[in-house]
Order: C-alpha cells, then structure tokens, then sequence
C-alpha cells in the first residue's frame, strides 16, 4: 500500500530547515511521504493566500487573512523574546524623522512590516524586496533604511550597517508579551488524525534535530544565505526554543496580544492545533 503524500512548503532559512532536518534527512519515522518547497516567505504568504500548500510557513500577520482556511500547528513556529526584525539605516541617523527616506521591506504581508508600522506610523516611500535583497539594495544606496529578518539581522554590522531601531524589542516594551514572527500552518478541513500525526511528524523531525545538530548542519548550510556556522548556529538559538516544540504559556499569551492589535479576536482554541489524543 503506498504512503499517502503531504507537501510541506517552508522558507530556507536556517530555522525552518532546522525543524524540518529530521523530515527532509529520512531520519525519523513518519505517517506520511513528505516533499518540500522552499521560498521567501512573501513567496509563502502569497501562496498561503491561494491555499497552494497544506501545510506551509506563513507570517503572524497574514494569519487572520488565511484563518477559514487553516489552523495553526502548535510545533513549527518563530516566537519569543529577542526574535525580532532590524530596522537598520546606511548612514549613522540622529532623528528619528524618516520623510526623506526610502525603507526596504520584506514584504507586504510579513510580521516585520506590521513592526515597521507599529514603530513608525508616519507616511514614508516603502519599497518591497524579497528579504535577501535588502542589503544589497542598501549597500547600493537604491533604499535608505531597511528591515531585516533571518540572516540579515546578526551580519549588518560587517557591512557597515547601523542599527536604528530594534523592532522586537520596542514590540516587547510596548505590549510586555513574546513576539510571534511566524509559524507553520494545516489545511483546516483535513482530518483531526491527519492533522495530529503531521503534528506528531514535525515534532520528531524538530527532536531530532535538536539531537543531531552537527548532522544536519550541512543541511542548513546548503539553503543558508550565510553560510557561515556562527551565523547559523547564532540563528538557531535566537529562533528555535520551546515554544517552536509546543505553543503554551507565554507564546500564546504572544500571540492573543498580537492578534489583538491586528483586530483579529478568535480563541485560539479555533486556530492552534494541538493533538488531542495524546500522541507526541
């Protein structure tokens, strides 16, 4: 009898790829035959939007947009404390008075543009680039600030970057919760057990993982934009913790207050998918 199949699309950032290792590697014992897609996760916001994928990566602030259509899985997610975007400008800036200025943005739909927003309501001309062509945009003078995730945001300094604005944290001082950046979401219409055995898969890849990582670091190294193993490693730690494993506490304390501020006031009982029969 053949293996049903379940596509799994990501970004390639060191994170995602991290908590899919176990599944991509063959390392763990699966209920499903898994195959992967890897874009930006403007790319993953716009496809959730077309409901391409079932099970697939999105940013917090797309979600209420995708809410009928999917649920959010309780394993897989990027969210905690120290988590957030850069704001980072070319020239060394004073004043906090952007009129003039040109800010790259990865994204229409991402959290880090909700961030932006947040900590800079006033007008300013806002150009859109996939996040890996911030900072060469900004080396090229063609933006004067920009809004860094991944990678971007532990390099910036090597190139002569200056940091502005951490938005994670001025996020963090205003609503004293975690910031949740983004996480992997389920088909909703899919059958509980469906559902709770993919949740059960993602989970042992994510252990697995944890357990292996020098085994699964050339992994990461192949779709890092930054190849470089402080970088990666450094990305790891910042975004993978207990709440990527299991969302409770104060990650969900996160996200009631996030959403809140997107006006959006579901229980998270009707969006998180957590297993209810147990399996782990």
């Amino acid at each position: 009898m053949s293996i049903e199949r379940v596509e799994i699309a990501a970004s390639p950032c060191p994170n995602d790829v991290f908590i899919l290792s176990g599944l991509i590697l063959n390392k763990v014992l699966t209920s499903f035959e898994y195959s992967f897609k890897f874009a930006d996760i403007e790319t993953l916001n716009e496809l959730a939007l077309k409901k391409a994928f079932p099970v697939i990566k999105v940013s917090f602030a797309l979600y209420p947009e995708v809410y009928p259509d999917y649920q959010i899985l309780s394993c897989g997610s990027a969210l905690g404390f120290g988590v957030g975007p850069l704001l980072v400008s070319r020239k060394e800036i004073k004043e906090l008075n952007f009129a003039d200025f040109k800010v790259g943005i990865p994204g229409r739909y991402t959290t880090a543009y909700f961030l932006f927003k947040f900590f800079y309501p006033k007008e300013i001309q806002k150009i859109f680039l996939p996040y890996y062509e911030i900072i060469p945009a900004l080396l090229r003078g063609d933006i004067d600030l920009g809004v860094l995730i991944h990678e971007g945001r532990f390099v910036y300094a090597k190139y002569g970057l200056f940091l502005v604005q951490d938005l994670g944290t001025y996020w963090e001082e205003k609503v004293n919760a975690p910031l949740p950046l983004g996480g992997f979401l389920v088909k909703r219409d899919f059958p509980e057990d469906k559902k709770n055995r993919i949740l059960q898969d993602l989970r042992r890849s994510l252990k697995y993982a944890w357990a292996k990582k020098d085994e699964v670091y050339p992994l990461l190294k192949k779709y890092a934009q930054e190849p470089s193993q402080e970088v990666i490693f450094n990305h790891i730690q910042t975004y993978v913790n207990s709440y990527t494993l299991k969302l409770e506490g104060e990650a969900l304390k996160g996200i009631k207050v996030f959403f809140e501020t997107l006006n959006f006031k579901e229980d998270p009982e009707n969006f998180i998918w957590e297993n209810k029969d147990g399996i782990s």
